[in-house]
């Protein structure tokens, strides 16, 4: 549906370098990476606003790479929503419709099936600024849409809003998408909406893909450290391979085990994800698989539903812990409490070795 060919782009002094992107129909594509990455440079070069300086855009087969705006048939979210204050909501409704120049009976059965499942019925007649946030999105996503868009991208759009609503404007972006089969590339900083709206990502960094895959692929097996730190991964030891399945970590006590994926010897860096870590408990024996830490808590936040655990070995490592709160509650886990933990092998992986990415 969306193939992104080589494409280089300047905006200002920033260069966004060899982005390659491809995009199967009805399917939704997010867009990861810190802030100046070049997320959102991306989607205007994409939507059109901003010209390409090598590369090609196809969308359904067609080259678009030197289209107007207007004739690519896209729809577009953008942070602040760009809805137009003057006008009312069911003008802001019609307008990219009319900026296409079609007529009312072409747009106007979609744009009021649109208004149904999204229950703006009853805002028609307002302005944006009397509307709330969760409205406004609302809004957004229904203009976006009214002109039955081949493609639609999101900046960001959610970002502004609370825990609750904005998980319940996933649901209706998914709803729509899978009534709609319609094709997203979404922008977002939250790794939680790009796991539950999208297939694929793509990790940006510095103007370049990172890395691209499953969602669930590129969590479990970050490409790089660049990569790894921005998904959240803290616990990574310089390592050395020195046999197949097997490293040497001085910070964690020696030689254990762990997924080298056919490296071989040579420096490396050791990972294993906080969720991944596993607590010795009184009433569990412990794992034949695993490498054993004893030390003690630094701290320990009770989060609600979950728990964030600072465990600091007596090799001196630091590693983060996430389990359940229901855990931390029944055994009573504090702060400077003496404790074990276990690494099992198959979580264990190692990455590439270079300079950790905020070094």
């Amino acid at each position: 549906m969306l193939d992104i060919e080589g494409l280089a782009a300047r905006a200002g002094s920033f260069t966004l370098a060899d982005v390659r992107l491809a995009i199967d129909a009805g399917r939704c594509h997010a867009l990861l990476g810190p802030s100046g990455a070049g997320k959102s440079t991306l989607l205007a070069a994409v939507l059109g606003t901003l010209p390409i300086v090598r590369g090609r855009i196809r969308l359904a087969g067609a080259d678009i790479t030197a289209l107007p705006v207007e004739a690519r048939r896209i729809g577009y979210v953008p942070q602040r929503l760009g809805l137009f204050p003057h006008l009312t909501v069911a003008d802001n409704l019609a307008y990219s419709a009319r900026a296409r120049k079609l007529q009312a009976r072409d747009f106007q059965p979609l744009l009021n099936r649109l208004i149904e499942i999204t229950g703006i019925g009853a805002l028609l007649g307002r302005r944006p600024a009397t509307l709330s946030g969760g409205e406004r999105q609302r809004v957004a996503l229904v203009r976006a849409l009214a002109a039955d868009p081949r493609l639609v991208l999101f900046d960001e759009p959610f970002t502004a809003l609370d825990e609750g609503l904005r998980r319940e404007l996933w649901w209706l972006v998914k709803d729509l998408q899978e009534a709609r089969g319609l094709t997203v590339l979404l922008v977002t900083h939250d790794l939680a909406e790009a796991h539950f709206l999208a297939d694929r990502i793509t990790v940006l960094i510095a103007g370049r893909v990172a890395q691209s895959g499953a969602s669930t692929a590129l969590y479990r097996r970050p490409a790089n450290l660049a990569v790894a730190r921005f998904l959240g991964l803290r616990n990574l030891f310089p390592a050395r391979i020195v046999a197949p399945g097997k490293v040497h970590c001085a910070a964690l006590g020696g030689t254990l085990a762990a997924a080298t994926d056919g490296r071989g010897a040579g420096k490396v860096w050791l990972a294993i994800r906080a969720e991944h870590v596993a607590l010795r408990l009184p009433d569990t024996p412990p794992r034949a698989d695993a490498q054993r830490l004893v030390g003690r808590f630094d701290a320990v936040l009770d989060l609600g539903e979950s728990a964030v655990l600072h465990f600091r070995a007596a090799t001196g490592a630091r590693l983060e812990i996430r389990c359940g709160s229901r855990v931390l509650r029944k055994y009573g886990f504090a702060a400077g409490q003496a404790a074990e933990i276990d690494l099992p092998a198959g979580d264990c992986f190692v990455l590439p070795d270079a300079p950790p990415a905020d070094a």
